[in-house]
């Protein structure tokens, strides 16, 4: 049974103690980095990074798309490495000229008779 790193949860720079976890914002996948950045922006950025170790597309260096000889995109999907954790991006919403992102996480814990 594979488990996501704190890194891979929480970006590559997350730093831990015994008593804080100290995250990086330019690390949050679709966070930019502000002073004052809500909750919620820090929220869907972790969950997005999160998101990022289960499935998406096939990246170059410079972040273009992976392509075949056809130009359809390259994509990757690792849920069944990750048996214990889901995430599953669940789409947009756009209320007043604002973007809303929906993610359902849960956790599946093995269950024994």
């Amino acid at each position: 049974m594979s488990q996501l790193s704190f890194g891979q949860v929480f970006g590559v720079n997350v730093v831990e103690t015994s008593t804080t976890i100290t995250i990086t914002k330019a690390d949050l996948l679709g966070l930019t980095p502000l002073a004052n950045n809500t909750a919620d922006s820090i929220l869907a950025g972790i969950v997005n990074t999160v998101h990022q170790q289960f499935e998406g597309n096939l990246t170059d260096p410079s972040g273009n798309n992976i392509t075949d000889q056809n130009g359809v995109i390259l994509t990757y999907d690792n849920h069944l490495y990750y048996s214990t954790t889901w995430v599953q991006f669940g789409g947009y919403y756009f209320p007043r000229n604002l973007l809303n992102t929906c993610f359902l996480y849960s956790q599946i814990e093995p269950y024994e008779n």
